[in-house]
């Protein structure tokens, strides 16, 4: 009882349940304009967003929630039953599979065996690091430091976040037989909100014994999660202090423990669960480990879409709670595809005071780096850091925001992202040709550039362009300044 009258009183909060939205709701929001705490699916600590009435925009949001969640256990099923099927097919020598049955010797998949592939695999299925180095590994951001034995850093952040999609054994198998690396651990955390282990990262070392380069990767959107998608898009927020408001979704994601206090939400330290490890917990002991092993090492944090949000998320975490043992040793952060996480305080935060350099690439008209929206006051999400932005052609220029930043809300990007997902669709039939065949594209990535000509932010979130980008850079002088 003592210790419940002494805890801190709730901190600004805004929640949205997805469950509890109903399409009555959602007509109502855009004809009585009602404030949005009157409405059950929202929770509020009473002072975030009060008053606030809904615009169309938010509607459109809250209806993608309620789709999502009512679409996400036959998606679930669907990304099973996929992928099962191209594995199958795959593993038996595509038509070949006929006479393998008649025989007798057809290979069924096992998703936990290094020769299973996600989807994501199957629309990019390299493994090895690129031969050749880009100009951008000697973009100044990234330029090493004390050398890491001629890494190109950006081929091996974008590979590392591309592959952490896989299973274990596959991504062990990646490192240490494809990169020649050390693979420490993969690790499969929990969510404390959805009760599951919803939340996966990995780390490797450039070397087994006295590493110069440590690199975590957070495991991204999953294509059929539709719980991922979901969180990608969600509008809740939870002041966290100096840090400003984050977003709830990848807060939770990362191991929070309350979701209406952020000083409760995130002690310095918690009582380990080994069968339920909290993400920041768990990783920050494990990169303490290793920098208690190689005591020269730098660190790396990578990720796409929802992998890059939680790789932002995770060294301001460490900020917060002064872990200068690690921050001391962090050499950047570097995302691909990555959606906003927090407010314009958040941004300062990052920009100014974390002393982490941090970049983000984005492809062309990708969805993901546009959502949230940045659409005061609801929607105050902005983004962080240096940010690379890539055309269709892959050259890369340093912006300080992307065209078309909200997506849906300027109509007049429509016909120019329909003539990029065309050209993107285009390319794919001869870029083996032109670049070389480590660019050479397979069916299932032709299929899923398709995708592109319905919705184009879809098809250009794919890791197979944030690769192909920093491999194929073609540099404006405006990167150097």
């Amino acid at each position: 009882m003592g210790a419940e009258a002494d805890a801190p009183p709730p901190t600004e909060y805004f929640i949205i349940r997805p469950k509890k939205i109903r399409l009555i709701d959602i007509l109502s929001l855009l004809i009585l304009r009602k404030s949005l705490s009157s409405y059950k699916f929202v929770e509020t600590s009473g002072t975030a967003k009060d008053g606030l009435r809904a615009d169309w925009v938010t509607a459109l949001t809250l209806l993608i929630m309620k789709v999502l969640d009512k679409i996400k256990v036959p998606l679930k099923w669907t990304g099973i039953i996929v992928e099962f099927l191209f594995n199958l097919f795959a593993l038996n020598g595509g038509v070949r599979i006929i006479w393998r049955i008649i025989t007798g010797k057809l290979v069924i998949p096992k998703r936990d065996l290094a020769d299973f592939r996600s989807v994501i695999a199957f629309v990019d299925a390299r493994q090895d690091l690129y031969k050749n180095n880009s100009l951008l590994h000697y973009f100044p951001l990234m330029e090493p430091q004390g050398g890491f034995d001629g890494i190109n850093l950006l081929d091996l952040t974008a590979m590392a976040a591309k592959i952490a999609y896989e299973n274990p054994a596959y991504i062990e198998n990646t490192v240490t037989n494809h990169w020649k690396m050390h693979f420490v651990g993969f690790y499969d955390c929990w969510n404390k909100f959805l009760e599951e282990k919803t939340t996966q990262a990995f780390i490797f070392c450039n070397k087994a014994e006295d590493a110069d380069l440590i690199v975590l990767s957070f495991r991204g959107t999953e294509p059929f999660n539709a719980e991922d998608w979901s969180t990608d898009v969600n509008l809740s927020t939870l002041l966290a202090g100096k840090l400003g408001l984050l977003h709830l979704g990848f807060l939770k994601a990362i191991g929070l423990q309350n979701e209406t206090n952020f000083i409760l939400g995130f002690p310095n330290e918690i009582e380990m669960n080994a069968d339920k490890p909290f993400a920041y917990y768990i990783l920050r002991q494990e990169l303490r480990n290793l920098l208690a092993k190689h005591k020269n090492a730098k660190i790396i944090v990578t990720g796409h879409s929802l992998g890059g949000a939680l790789s932002a998320v995770f060294p301001a975490l460490l900020s917060y709670h002064n872990q200068n043992d690690i921050l001391n040793s962090m050499h950047s952060v570097m995302n691909y595809g990555q959606p906003r996480v927090g407010d314009a305080i958040f941004k300062s935060y990052v920009n100014v005071l974390m002393r982490v350099k941090y970049q983000r690439m984005v492809y062309r008209y990708d969805i993901v780096p546009r959502i949230p929206f940045d659409l005061p006051p609801l929607s105050n999400f902005k983004h962080c850091g240096k940010c690379i932005y890539f055309d269709g052609w892959y050259k890369g220029k340093v912006v300080d925001e992307v065209p078309n930043p909200n997506y849906f809300l300027e109509p007049q990007y429509a016909p120019r992202m329909y003539l990029s997902a065309w050209g993107d669709l285009f390319r794919a039939f001869f870029i083996g040709d032109t670049a070389g065949k480590d660019f050479k594209e397979g069916t299932v990535s032709i299929l899923f550039r398709l995708t592109g000509l319905v919705l184009p932010g879809i098809a250009c979130h794919s890791p197979r362009d944030y690769v192909n980008s920093v491999r194929l850079a073609k540099i404006e002088n405006t990167l150097f300044v």
